[in-house]
């Protein structure tokens, strides 16, 4: 068989494989252009893989032939048996895949026993890309050190140039056939398969995607240990030279839908294999049941057909006689294994089958995160139960909570007990005592009331929803305690904090006034800083940094009893002023009251409270920002490693640990590190807080942000266009978080060559900046360099001429001339007025880039880019040296960064600039 007229023809096959049988031949008859042989083979080819009788389409040469292709591409298998390869040699052949096959070898080399799983191309497959997804391969798996995968040992290429990969040799069995074997129940089963989803987490936090889960590439060894095997045709998906190659080198029985359309790759392949792999592993057999399996019609199953539902799946077609089976070997009846695979574990499964990505699971952590949740009898996410679901999970962890029935009402609950058990530490006296008894019960009582509120057989069936809960819990405060002013401050009070808890800012102001002012009116001090604490919360969650600092700063210097000060309430008022002073730009007495907080608090709570920890990562935040990077990267991980030893994987707590990290390794360069952190905080958020939370869409804007600084500006800007809507649907269109994403969203805009929308957005962001803070801060600096940048672009020099000045100065004012941060503007500002044709003569500015420039670790390409403005500056004003540096520049930036970026672009630009203007 012709190589070339092999290639043609599997090419042809892989283009028309997913069309139906009638459209084959006419599409055929034009691709082949005349050659009726290659157009019969090929039909045949298509025949076969489909199923359909060989009537339908005489099988040519080529088609019958294929058997024995398949056994020579091996070179003879069975005539390798002592081929030494490397220190190894070679002793049996155990397994063949679709990239070639997989021998038993041992050391020969002498130096120690061991044995090790070989892998060898084919030679049909032996071309220059897949020879580079071999090496790639190679890489890839020397990078992955993790428990359950199988390790790469060595790797080279034969002396006729196949490439070979010496593993881990496995002895084992694939994961479903061991399960069976052993007799696992469902909850053994689900802990195997939390082991596979461990390691899987760790290849995607090293950006690396299998492709190709499937039973035989996850085998357990005799003593329980589970390893994962062949990232052969993984890829590693921020490589676009990988992207841009689509193989059809996948199972079609463990494919995604958007591998076998051909589109990109993603973590999210994985996650619907594991669904398969999951499906299998509770029910014996896979989700979609097929007359005639064929790779072909397995795959337009996964396209079409929705999967069964696990608990149907047990006794179907062949009635109760699977499920007594599947039961026996779960140590359950049939009907109880119904019962267990109905309702949450049919959730989990399809919603990780879902046939659209963005429909799954965000990460395998949040897969993960829900069979544990199952396990431990929690509500899962992927159920999205309601008041009596979220009832009956509670219920079976604790027995004696039963009350509490509803997450709304917990959180509520846990609010409440905080208050009642604060008051309880003011009691300096028998009769406040008393007071506060009568309090606690009047507490108890409304308490018991928003149980009745949320029991679905008082609401006649209907799901309330925590914002209605805390809505009616607020009117009945209103009505049933207007005697009792410490009562309904303190219950205002804590509806206050369960609003903001929801991100509901708006509706928690005016209950935290309302408490304030009663509270201020009360004779306890413990009840009235508490309220004051709160409304000083909510005021900064919506933006209004001055008010709450005007709040805080009187606050602080109040007298508190010894009880009290115990409590920690004066450190809490240093955190918060110190976010407000931070966030208005008073970064020195920022920093000055994050230290009193830490000390205080490190005192009085110790280095695992979480005041202290959240008080550690805010001053990373302020460290970040005055590029004291080590030292934030210092704090940040020493944070993130007591939060994850003290906190479970869903806690919201956490996912501000990991964000701290992750916002210093994105100023630090580890993107990927940054970008894996970024999405476990995401999943994290979405669990816990759900996908509407301001904190969660604060996570999605950050992810975005990784992206961006990783070029990725499509992807970042479709993720900053949602975060800007939910943003305005959640606070409007003046908020300070708006203005944020506005300029996250216009530089990328920039990057993408929308420069209409880019400056809309950019001023849109300025004006919102200028109103909150003024023009001398660094948040208005950015948006005045954003807003330059893009008139630049436009070509419109004098208005990027008085921005970018103005950026300088404001970046100056808000954060000294010796810093770096405003590098980026100097440097924009010369290029500005180089091409509006007035340098300066003296190209100050272009020297004070320069110079900032140097102050860093050096970056080959970024140093020439500030050199190259420099030089043309020279040029520009008539020093002979600039154009034998901006040459040498231009040829720095060449190579790192390619003719085709955008940043060498601008260069070349400016030099053509230059060199009209010195004719």
């Amino acid at each position: 068989m012709d190589a070339d007229r092999w290639r043609l023809a599997r090419e042809l096959f892989d283009r028309f494989a997913d069309l139906p049988p009638d459209q084959w031949r006419p599409q055929l008859t034009a691709a082949c252009d005349g050659d009726v042989e290659l157009e019969r083979e090929v039909l045949a080819l298509l025949a076969a893989d489909a199923g359909i009788a060989a009537t339908a389409a005489p099988l040519g040469r080529m088609a019958r032939g294929l058997e024995a292709f398949a056994s020579r591409v091996d070179d003879n298998g069975s005539d390798l048996r002592g081929l030494q390869l490397g220190p190894f040699r070679l002793l049996r052949q155990i397994g063949r895949g679709g990239m070639g096959a997989v021998w038993l070898a041992e050391r020969a080399d002498g130096e120690f026993a061991q044995q090790v799983a070989i892998k060898l191309v084919r030679s049909h497959w032996d071309e220059a890309d897949l020879h580079a997804r071999f090496r790639t391969e190679r890489q890839m798996l020397a990078d992955l050190r993790h428990p359950n995968i199988a390790s790469l040992v060595d790797g080279g290429v034969t002396a006729d140039g196949k490439p070979w990969l010496a593993l881990e040799y496995v002895d084992g069995i694939d994961l479903c056939h061991y399960a069976e074997q052993q007799r696992l129940d469902l909850r053994q089963r689900l802990a195997l398969f939390l082991t596979v989803c461990s390691a899987v987490t760790h290849a995607h936090a090293q950006l690396i995607v299998h492709r190709d889960l499937k039973p035989s590439n996850i085998l357990v060894r005799g003593d329980g240990t589970v390893k994962l095997l062949d990232f052969g045709i993984a890829k590693l998906i921020d490589t676009p030279a990988l992207q841009a190659t689509v193989l059809r080198a996948f199972t079609p029985e463990y494919a995604a839908p958007e591998q076998i359309r051909g589109e990109a790759v993603t973590t999210s392949v994985d996650i619907y294999t594991l669904g398969l792999l999951l499906y299998e592993l509770l029910t014996g057999r896979g989700p979609y049941p097929l007359d005639q399996p064929s790779p072909s019609a397995f795959e337009r199953a996964t396209l079409e057909q929705t999967p069964t539902r696990p608990s149907q799946a047990v006794t179907r077609n062949d009635g109760e006689a699977t499920a007594s089976v599947l039961a026996a070997q779960r140590r359950l009846t049939p009907q109880r294994l119904k019962r267990e695979l109905r309702g949450d574990l049919d959730a989990i499964v399809l919603k990780a089958l879902r046939k659209e990505p963005v429909q799954r699971y965000a990460s395998v952590q949040d897969l993960a995160a829900d069979l544990r949740a199952w396990l431990e009898h929690r509500p899962v996410a992927a159920r999205r139960g309601g008041w009596r679901y979220g009832a009956q999970r509670f219920l079976r962890r604790h027995a004696l909570a039963a009350a509490m029935a509803t997450l709304a009402v917990i959180g509520l609950c846990a609010g409440l007990a905080v208050a009642t058990w604060q008051a309880q530490q003011a009691r300096l006296q028998r009769d406040v005592a008393l007071a506060e008894s009568a309090k606690s019960r009047a507490i108890l009582e409304f308490m018991r009331g928003m149980f009745e509120i949320a029991d679905p057989d008082e609401s006649r069936g209907a799901q309330i929803t925590a914002r209605e809960l805390l809505a009616r819990g607020t009117e009945r405060i209103r009505g049933q305690f207007s005697g009792q002013p410490a009562v309904r401050a303190e219950l205002l009070g804590a509806m206050a904090g369960a609003q903001r808890g929801l991100g509901l800012y708006r509706d928690a102001l005016p209950l935290a006034e309302e408490a304030s002012l009663l509270a201020r009116q009360s004779t306890d001090p413990m009840l009235a800083y508490a309220a004051e604490l709160e409304r000083s919360r909510v005021l900064h969650a919506l933006g209004r940094y001055n008010e709450a600092l005007a709040l805080l700063e009187p606050l602080r210097q109040t007298p508190l009893p010894a009880a009290l000060e115990k409590q920690g309430l004066h450190a809490e008022a240093d955190f918060r002023r110190a976010l407000a002073l931070q966030a208005i730009g008073r970064l020195d007495e920022a920093d000055r009251a994050y230290a009193a907080a830490w000390r205080s608090q490190l005192s009085l709570h110790g280095d695992v409270d979480r005041r202290t920890q959240d008080t550690a990562m805010r001053h990373v935040s302020l460290l970040v920002l005055r590029q004291q990077l080590p030292a934030a990267e210092t704090l940040a991980r020493t944070t993130l490693t007591a939060v994850r030893r003290n906190t479970d994987a869903g806690d919201p707590h956490r996912a501000n640990a990991i964000s701290t990290l992750a916002m210093v390794l994105a100023n630090t360069g580890a993107l990927s590190e940054a970008e894996a952190l970024r999405r476990e905080e995401l999943g994290i958020r979405q669990q816990a807080q759900g996908a509407t939370h301001p904190e969660t869409i604060g996570a999605m804007n950050d992810l975005a942000a990784v992206q961006y600084v990783q070029h990725r500006y499509r992807e970042a800007a479709t993720t900053f266009r949602a975060v800007l809507a939910q943003r305005r649907a959640l606070f409007g269109n003046a908020h300070p978080s708006v203005a944020t994403v506005a300029n996250n969203l216009a530089v990328c805009e920039l990057e993408l060559g929308a420069l209409q929308q880019a400056e809309a957005l950019a001023e849109e962001a300025l004006r919102i900046r200028v109103a909150h803070y003024g023009l001398q801060h660094h948040t208005t600096a950015a948006s005045l360099h954003t807003l330059g940048s893009i008139e630049l672009a436009l070509r419109h020099y004098a208005d990027a001429e008085r921005h970018l000045q103005q950026a300088v100065a404001s970046y100056d004012a808000a954060m000294g001339r010796e810093g770096r941060h405003a590098l980026g503007a100097l440097r924009d500002l010369a290029r500005a007025q180089i091409l509006a044709g007035h340098p300066d003569p003296d190209c100050a500015v272009a020297e004070r880039a320069h110079a900032l420039a140097q102050t860093d670790e050096p970056d080959a390409a970024r140093s020439a880019y500030v050199s190259a403005v420099r030089a043309a500056c020279w040029i520009a004003t008539g020093r002979s040296e600039g154009a034998v540096t901006l040459a040498a520049d231009l040829r720095t930036l060449r190579e790192h960064w390619g003719n085709d970026d955008r940043r060498t672009q601008k260069i070349v630009a400016l030099a053509e600039a230059v060199e009209r203007g010195s004719r």
